[in-house]
């Protein structure tokens, strides 16, 4: 077959996926995913075993010890009597991790040559304990020791993607999507939840800054994670109400801990073409000799971009600059960690014009047209309408370990959150104090404080309690009004066991919150005079889990839990132009708190040339909260706007989410990632709307041969399909869903060796055929197509002894 042919089947097997349904679809997938299993049972390639028994330091054989080999992501879990394998090795010297809760993490540099090697490895108990068996599991293979689906991206994938938004960083992993305003916001979605229902935690803290607004994307450095761990369904237990959908873990650099080595930090910069986006980050750290157990690192990044372009045009007025700093000062002695961290966010960004219209009949005009009316040159000019936004965080964690194995650990964390929106309607006073006013301006002040206390190994059970509390208090500034001023008190109380024999693994854990929220909204909508509400929240959550290892490289786990949350003060009470959507929104002040009850199961396998981690899941919700828009626009002083409603109901949400990778030889690799969910109205038997539609990436990695001063060159190709959104309800909203489309992405990269330096370059270009294109989860579908062709180069060096 010909090279023509060959890409003529390649698109036209595309096409018959994409015209298949659903469920011919998950068929196919689970055919492929058995293949892939089968497969690894006819491996025949030639290489070396690493083998031996884990044992604790009375010599009693250590069941469940994860065996991890970092330099080849590979590892192993030793069995009931304690042996663990690593088979296919090529010659070579490896570093090898033993790790196990509870137990002294061990490390040993094992040479593999012509012959099998056998390493026996005898752990020592560890009075330092971790967060909890996910957090333990982290720095080995997170992915194998908990019972609930978790996506990671390490610091290296990290690093090739970095710059862009958190949506855009995690929409490769299997399950997530984001939830689009522009070019320049976006936000992750988990299995089709977003916003108040996926918590994100910051650097321990979970982050509080209005993340109730669609477009109010997490005020996040994209430069300042080293790992970014996604857990994916009910997580209520840990952290709180709210958590319905999931938690995402950002978790900065350790600080250094060995004064004897010199300055150390990265620089990184990158540049797109697209929007002419140039983004740089410099970070340095030291541990002191002259303060014994004192370190500290600086961090601060820039970020500025002009307007985006689709293919045909440039995307007016979405334009953003972005300025960040933090530091970080921690200090070890004995049993006693103390960790303190300030950062600082900062961010002017521009929305696009077109989605504020006039009068009623140039919104319908806008939206049948489908493309700008008028579409200004390329600029890096930020003008009306626009968001200004800055958040500070401080947080102070302390940790003691007691020498019984026991450990507490206490955290402070104060958040300011000031964001401000202009839109596009000018003042009858001309004057800079005048177009400098916002039409509306939030303030939300937030405190935190978490203790936790996990008890010595008792037999086989390992454990946590906790409490956490939290004030908040929101103002309006003088113009404009959305949500009303409001303070709230949350409080909470916490359990979770875990119960580890041989290869088997049980979970339970049962929370206690309540919620007391003061609010002073107006009367009659968004006139009349303002009156006191005040609303009280009490409730439970619980989560049963297991995990299995059934074999050497298969392990199966599974989670059924409950969690709730009350609605949120946008949700009862919002009453106006959302000017960062170009949306009215009305919010419903008799709706209660949303019940969440959800079952999931996953399967895992981490073979020598095969990985795979495929989740099922099902969530059913006792009144889920949900936007509709109305059919009929509002028109205002400021505009005519699309409206959109407060509702709640019974709902369903089910799907299926995976990647399977094979290691076709030494130099290629190919991978499948696989999203699908469905969200039902269980009272109008008709689908939710703003669910994401099937998605699928078909990726190919060429590992190349180092030549020159070019170390590990590889070579990456991404296929990502995603289907038009066809469950959706009827005569409900202002344009049908958009078409699918397929993207192809390319990218390459290496370390070049500059003398002791090795600096990492990543060249890539983003929708290669600049395809022509809208997703359904873009809020200004109505009127834009979402941006074209960027070729994008990422670059970072290290300093000192980085």
């Amino acid at each position: 077959m010909d090279r023509v042919s060959a890409v003529r089947v390649a698109i036209r097997g595309i096409t018959l996926w994409l015209d298949m349904s659903p469920t011919s679809r998950l068929l196919l997938l689970r055919v492929v995913f058995a293949l892939v299993a089968t497969a690894t049972s006819f491996s025949t390639v030639r290489s070396q075993t690493l083998w031996g028994v884990t044992r604790s330091t009375d010599g009693t054989s250590l069941p469940g010890v994860n065996v991890f080999i970092p330099g080849l992501q590979r590892g192993a879990v030793s069995d009931s009597d304690g042996r663990y394998e690593i088979s296919h090795l090529e010659p070579g010297t490896y570093r090898v991790q033993f790790s196990f809760v509870g137990f002294r993490t061990q490390i040993r540099e094992v040479t593999v040559g012509e012959a099998d090697v056998k390493v026996d490895a005898r752990l020592e108990e560890d009075p330092i304990w971790t967060d909890e068996v996910l957090v333990e599991t982290k720095k080995t293979d997170a992915l194998t020791l908990d019972s609930r689906s978790v996506s990671v991206l390490e610091s290296r994938r990290l690093d090739e993607v970095r710059g862009q938004t958190l949506g855009e960083t995690l929409e490769h992993l299997p399950g997530l999507a984001t939830l689009q305003t522009g070019p320049s916001i976006s936000k992750p979605i988990v299995r089709g939840l977003h916003s108040q229902r996926v918590l994100v935690l910051n650097a321990g803290v979970a982050q509080e800054g209005q993340q109730w607004g669609g477009e109010h994307a997490p005020e996040i450095d994209p430069f300042a994670p080293v790992r970014i761990e996604v857990v994916k369904g009910v997580a209520g237990v840990e952290y709180g109400a709210g958590a319905i959908g999931g938690v995402i873990r950002l978790e900065p650099l350790e600080l250094p801990d060995d004064p004897s080595r010199p300055f150390s930090g990265t620089f990184a910069g990158n540049a797109f073409s697209n929007n002419y986006q140039g983004a740089a980050s410099l970070y340095l750290q030291h541990a002191s000799s002259r303060l014994p157990g004192v370190s500290w690192r600086v961090q601060g990044s820039l970020r500025r971009a002009g307007d985006a372009r689709a293919p045909d045009y440039a995307i007016t007025n979405s334009a953003f600059e972005e300025q960040n700093a933090a530091v970080t000062l921690g200090y070890r002695k004995a049993g006693l960690d103390l960790m303190g961290h300030v950062s600082h966010f900062g961010t002017e960004l521009g929305i696009f014009s077109g989605a504020h219209i006039g009068n009623r009949d140039d919104l319908l005009r806008a939206i049948e047209r489908g493309e700008p009316l008028v579409t200004p040159d390329f600029s890096f000019d930020i003008d009306a309408p626009k968001q200004r936004i800055s958040h500070e965080l401080a947080t102070l964690r302390g940790t003691y370990s007691f020498d019984s194995g026991a450990k507490l650990t206490t955290q402070y964390g104060f958040q300011y959150n000031h964001r401000q929106e202009f839109d596009a309607h000018r003042p009858y006073n001309d004057s800079l104090a005048a177009l400098n006013r916002p039409a509306f301006e939030l303030t939300l002040a937030s405190h935190s404080i978490e203790s936790t206390f996990h008890h010595r190994p008792v037999g086989n059970l390992l454990g946590v309690v906790g409490i956490s509390g939290m004030a908040q208090t929101n103002r309006n500034g003088r113009t404009g009004f959305l949500i009303p001023n409001f303070r709230a008190f949350t409080g909470g109380i916490f359990a979770r066991e875990t119960w580890l024999r041989n290869e088997v693994q049980l979970d339970v854990g049962t929370r206690l919150d309540y919620r007391w929220v003061r609010a002073w909204p107006r009367e009659n909508g968004a006139s009349g005079d303002f009156v006191r509400r005040v609303n009280s929240y009490v409730n439970v959550s619980g989560v049963v889990g297991g995990l299995w290892h059934f074999s050497d490289s298969w392990s199966i786990g599974g989670n059924l839990g409950s969690s709730w949350r009350p609605p949120s003060v946008n949700e009862l009470y919002n009453y106006g132009v959302h000017h960062g959507t170009a949306q009215f929104e009305i919010g419903d002040p008799d709706l209660s708190s949303e019940r969440s009850t959800g079952i999931d199961a996953t399967l895992r396998h981490s073979g020598t040339s095969t990985r795979l981690e495929a989740s099922v899941y099902a969530t059913y919700f006792d009144g889920f909260i949900y936007l509709f828009p109305d059919p009929e626009p509002r028109v205002t002083i400021r505009g005519t706007f699309p409206t959109f409603f407060y509702a709640q109901s019974d709902a369903r949400l089910t799907g299926f989410d995976a990647s399977a990778e094979v290691d076709l030889s030494r130099l290629f690799t190919t991978g499948v990632v696989v999203s699908v969910v469905r969200g039902d109205n269980l009272e109008t038997n008709e689908p939710l709307v703003q669910m994401p539609a099937d998605r699928l990436r078909l990726v190919g990695h060429v590992n190349i041969p180092s030549f020159g001063i070019a170390r590990d060159p590889h070579f990456e190709a991404e296929w990502v399909l995603t289907a038009r959104q066809t469950r959706y309800p009827a005569n409900a909203d202002y344009a049908d869903p958009p078409a699918g489309y397929r993207l192809l992405n390319l990218s390459i990269a290496a370390d070049l060796q500059a003398g002791n330096t090795p600096i990492h370059l990543h060249a890539s270009v983003q929708n290669a055929l600049n395809v022509t294109y809208r997703d359904y989860l873009s809020r200004f579908r109505y009127f834009v197509d979402d941006p074209g062709r960027s070729f994008v180069l990422r670059m970072s060096v290290p300093i000192g002894a980085s």
